[in-house]
């Protein structure tokens, strides 16, 4: 049998998914390609999202002749000086300088192996520091390593999903009464309350059995509202208006003006627009 350790750096990476639930979990589909050998192929350690849930995840080849043997996670630890361990920092104060790798951190005190020996120390506080030369990403992301087998030398799609948290989405209604008109405008708000940044990735949103898609690929900001026009209406006006829609339009909250004049909040609940 012929076993191929393979490190990611020369795997393809492909446009990413994400599937936005309206609280709690969403879903988060990391796409990529490798080439394997025949027999038993070791594939990574592979970055997943620091705001994964590892014990959820869910491994799925591009090709039923591909079979995933086994996998092994890296967690993170919520702490950052934690996920310090194996990691070469830099402590800074009281006019020294200590470099090197991290063996321990513990009870307030981490422990550096250094070219000199062994230093074990407090944790810094200001004006002290701390430093490494990671990114906060690389530094609280967990990996997975894939053990994969192949009746022959092949080029594999893998998908893994898994759970993330710190992504919603809600909808945003406005309404403006213009004489015996209503200028209806909806929109779906996908909220990304965390600190990362997502680069091309499809966008979706998922309400009960309902999942519509937003964007092919787009960028998602750090702590920020993509706000998405689901449609625009103009109807006549009426306490009671019946929205016809060839858009899906979720029941919720509508801001309500009067000629550019907030006057208060209505609702829109199962297709019908009720004006304050």
């Amino acid at each position: 049998m012929f076993t191929l350790f393979f490190v990611l750096l020369v795997s393809k990476v492909y446009a990413d998914t994400l599937v936005v639930n309206k609280k709690e979990f969403s879903t988060y589909i990391q796409y990529s390609q490798f080439l394997l050998a025949q027999g038993e192929t070791v594939v990574g350690p592979i970055q997943l999202l620091p705001v994964a849930k590892v014990d959820s995840i869910l491994i799925k080849p591009t090709s039923k002749e591909v079979k995933v043997l086994g996998y092994m996670v890296e967690p993170t630890k919520e702490n950052w000086v934690e996920n310090l361990v194996g990691k070469t920092v830099s402590i800074e104060g009281e006019g020294r300088v200590v470099k090197g790798t991290v063996i321990s951190v513990k009870d307030g005190y981490i422990t550096v192996d250094t070219k000199n020996g062994v230093v074990i120390t407090t944790l810094p506080t200001f004006p002290n520091r701390l430093s490494s030369s990671l990114k906060w990403q690389e530094l609280m992301s967990p990996k997975i390593t894939l053990k994969l087998y192949s009746d022959k030398p092949t080029s594999i799609g893998i998908n893994m999903f898994y759970p993330v948290s710190g992504f919603e989405w809600d909808v945003v209604y406005n309404a403006e009464i213009q004489g015996n008109k209503v200028i209806f405008n909806g929109f779906y708000e996908i909220k990304n309350q965390t600190a990362l940044r997502l680069i091309d990735v499809a966008l979706f949103i998922k309400d009960n059995e309902r999942t519509i898609k937003l964007y092919d690929k787009t960028i998602v900001e750090p702590y920020s509202s993509k706000v998405v026009n689901i449609d625009s209406l103009v109807l006549n006006y009426s306490k009671e208006i019946k929205v016809e829609s060839k858009k899906y339009l979720p029941n919720g909250k509508v801001t309500v003006y009067k000629n550019s004049t907030f006057i208060g909040y209505g609702s829109l609940n199962n297709g019908v627009l009720r004006l304050p």
